[in-house]
C-alpha cells in the first residue's frame, strides 16, 4: 500500500499531535493504530474538573517531598531541644528518611508498568500522611526513625511515578513546561514548612506534626480522583539508537547533582553562622534564600527548556550550579552568599524538572518511569555518599571551603557527562 502523508489534530486541543505537528508517514494499518491510540489516550485523561491536568502531581510532590521529607529539617533542632531525641538520634532519623527514599525509588521501578498507578500513588500519599501523623507521638528514636523511613518510601514512589503519570499524557511541546510546574512542589513545600512550622512549633511539636498531616490530607483529597487512568499501561516508547552509553552518561550527570549540592543543603547555614561568625540569624537567612530560589526554580527551568530544549538546558544548569556552589570561594559578602543560595535553591528542583523532561523526550510510559527511576536511585545514592564523604572531609579539614570546592568540581564533571549524553542523543 502506498504510504500516506497525514496530519491530524487532537480533538481536545485542536493542535497537531504526534511529532510536534509534523507530518507522519503511515500506511493504512499504522494510521488506524495511531487513531486508536489517540482515542485511548483521550480516554485516559484525568477528570480534572476544570483544573490543570498536572495538578495531582504538583500536590503529590508537595506532600511527598515538601512535607514528608523537607519539613523535618527545620523541626530537627526543636526535636533535640525538647528532648524527643538526641542529636545523634535525630541525625539517624534523617538518614533513615534518605534510605526510605532510595527504597521507594527502587519499588517505583518495579511498579512502573502497573496499570493501577493512580491507586499506587494514592496509597503512597496515604503512607506519607500516616508517617507524618505518627511522628506526633513522642515514643523515642526507633519510632521516629521507622516512620521517617516510611515517609522516605512514600516520597520515592511519588517522585518517580507521579510526574511520569502526567508527562505520559502531555503533548511533546509542553513536557518541559509541565515538568517545571510539577516540580515547583518541592520549593512550595519547603517554603510552606519554613514559613508555617516555626509558628506552629510554639503550640508544641505534637500540634506541629498533626498540622502537617492535616495539610497533607487536604492536598491528597484534592488529588485523589484526578490521576490519569491506565497510565501504567501506556506504550513503552522507543529509545534512541545510542541509548546505552548516552543513558549511562545521563545517569552519571544526574548523580553528580545529588552529591554536588550537598555543601549547600547540609553546610551553608553552618558556614554562615559559625564559619563566618555571623550568627544563627544570618545562617537562617541563607536557608530562607535557598527556599525562595526553590519556589521559582522549577518553573523557570521548565520555561527555558521549552525554548532551547531539555538537553541543552540540563547542561547549562549543571555548569551554572557548579559556579553557584563555588561562589563562596570567591566572595563571602552577603550579596554573593545570597546569590549562591538562591541559585542553588532554584536549581535543586529545577534540575529534577529538567531531568524528568529530558527522560520524557527519550521514552514514554513505563520506560520513562524506569529511566527516571534509575536516575533517581543514582541521585539518592550519590546524595547519601556525598553527605558522608563531605562530613568526613569537614571533620578532617575543619573548614567549609574544601566542601564547596569539591561540590563545584563534582557538578562540573557532571556537566561534561551531560554534554556527551546530549550529543549522543542528538545523533541517535
Amino acid at each position: 500500500m502506498r504510504p500516506l502523508r497525514v496530519r491530524f489534530a487532537c480533538r481536545a486541543c485542536r493542535a497537531p499531535c504526534g511529532a510536534a505537528g509534523r507530518g507522519l508517514r503511515l500506511d493504512g494499518n499504522a494510521y488506524a493504530e495511531a487513531a486508536m491510540a489517540g482515542e485511548a489516550e483521550m480516554r485516559t485523561k484525568a477528570p480534572s474538573g476544570g483544573l490543570a491536568p498536572w495538578l495531582p502531581a504538583l500536590l503529590a510532590v508537595i506532600v511527598g517531598i515538601g512535607f514528608a521529607r523537607f519539613a523535618y529539617t527545620p523541626l530537627l533542632p526543636l526535636l533535640v531541644e525538647r528532648g524527643w531525641v538526641s542529636a545523634a538520634e535525630g541525625a539517624f532519623a534523617g538518614a533513615a528518611n534518605l534510605a526510605g527514599y532510595l527504597v521507594g525509588a527502587l519499588a517505583a521501578q518495579a511498579l512502573a508498568g502497573r496499570p493501577e498507578r493512580g491507586a499506587i500513588l494514592n496509597a503512597s500519599l496515604v503512607l506519607a500522611i500516616v508517617s507524618l501523623g505518627a511522628c506526633a507521638a513522642p515514643l523515642g528514636a526507633t519510632w521516629l526513625s521507622g516512620f521517617r523511613f516510611l515517609a522516605g518510601v512514600a516520597g520515592g514512589l511519588i517522585m518517580v511515578l507521579g510526574p511520569s503519570a502526567i508527562l505520559a499524557r502531555t503533548p511533546p511541546e509542553a513536557k518541559s513546561r509541565v515538568s517545571g510546574y510539577v516540580f515547583a512542589g518541592v520549593g512550595i513545600g519547603v517554603m510552606l514548612s519554613g514559613a508555617l512550622l516555626p509558628a506552629l512549633a510554639t503550640l508544641g511539636l505534637v500540634t506541629t506534626w498533626l498540622a502537617l498531616a492535616a495539610m497533607a490530607l487536604v492536598l491528597t483529597a484534592i488529588a485523589w480522583r484526578r490521576w490519569p487512568e491506565g497510565a501504567g499501561a501506556a506504550a513503552a516508547g522507543e529509545m534512541p539508537k545510542r541509548a546505552p552509553l548516552a543513558i549511562a552518561l545521563l545517569v552519571l550527570a544526574y548523580a553528580s547533582d545529588g552529591a554536588g549540592f550537598v555543601p549547600h543543603t547540609l553546610f551553608l547555614s553552618d558556614f554562615v553562622a559559625r564559619g563566618l561568625g555571623r550568627g544563627e540569624a544570618a545562617g537562617g537567612l541563607a536557608w530562607t534564600a535557598f527556599g525562595i530560589g526553590a519556589v521559582v526554580g522549577a518553573p523557570l527551568c521548565g520555561l527555558v527548556a521549552s525554548r532551547i530544549g531539555a538537553g541543552p538546558a540540563l547542561v547549562g544548569a549543571l555548569f551554572l550550579k557548579a559556579a553557584a556552589v563555588a561562589l563562596p570561594l570567591v566572595s563571602t559578602s552577603a550579596v554573593a552568599l545570597g546569590a549562591s543560595a538562591i541559585l542553588v535553591g532554584a536549581l535543586t528542583p529545577g534540575m529534577v524538572a529538567l531531568a524528568a523532561a529530558l527522560t520524557a523526550t527519550l521514552a514514554s510510559g513505563p520506560a520513562q518511569a524506569r529511566l527516571f527511576g534509575t536516575m533517581t536511585i543514582a541521585f539518592a545514592v550519590a546524595q547519601a555518599a556525598g553527605a558522608y564523604a563531605l562530613s568526613a572531609l569537614f571533620a578532617a579539614s575543619g573548614s567549609h571551603l574544601p566542601l564547596f570546592a569539591t561540590g563545584a568540581a563534582v557538578l562540573a564533571a557532571g556537566g561534561l557527562a551531560a554534554v556527551g549524553a546530549v550529543r549522543m542523543v542528538g545523533r541517535g
